[in-house]
């Protein structure tokens, strides 16, 4: 399932099929649907990440509450054992700190 996954969240031709599915992963507030969305970044195009970003930041960034659940699922994910995904974590506690 998370090849599935990835291939869609990586999709170069359909930018939308990238963000709606970032978005719905992002949706379900948890460590696994950022854990996928964050991998994403690692080998796409700048394109792609734009519209990742986009999909973080409008749907994790919300209220107060959601940027706190944010970082502390990024907070968490710095300590994930794949290093795209400590990376992409780590740059997203610089950017909000």
């Amino acid at each position: 399932m998370d090849g599935v996954l990835r291939r869609l969240l990586v999709d170069g031709r359909d930018t939308f099929v990238t963000q709606e599915t970032a978005e719905a992963l992002l949706e379900r507030g948890d460590a696994c649907g950022l854990r996928l969305v964050l991998g994403a970044f690692d080998g796409a195009d700048d394109d792609t990440a734009d519209h990742l970003d986009d999909a973080l930041f409008g749907v994790c960034c919300r209220s107060r509450e959601d940027a706190e659940r944010f970082a502390a699922l990024c907070a968490v994910l710095v300590e994930d054992p794949d290093g795209a995904v400590r990376g992409e974590a780590r740059r997203l506690l610089g950017r909000s700190g």
